[in-house]
C-alpha cells in the first residue's frame, strides 16, 4: 500500500501532519510531504486510513 497526495486538491490545513508525524511532515511551502511510503505494518496502515478520513480537502489516499 502506498500513500499519496494531490497537491492540486490540497490546502494546506495540515491535519496529516499534526496527527500523524509518522507519515507526513510540512515541506518548505507549508505542503504535507510523505515521510513513509510504503505502508508495510498495521499501525502504518491504521494512521494512513485516519489520515484519509480526516483531511478536509480529501486530497489524501491510499493506493495498493
Amino acid at each position: 500500500m502506498k500513500l499519496k497526495i494531490d497537491r492540486d486538491v490540497c490546502y494546506c490545513s495540515g491535519e496529516c501532519y499534526y496527527n500523524h508525524p509518522k507519515l507526513f511532515k510540512m515541506d518548505a511551502e507549508g505542503f504535507p510531504e510523505i515521510v513513509v511510503l510504503e505502508l508495510t505494518t498495521e499501525q502504518h496502515k491504521l494512521e494512513a486510513e485516519q489520515a484519509v478520513e480526516v483531511c478536509p480537502s480529501a486530497a489524501i489516499s491510499v493506493e495498493n
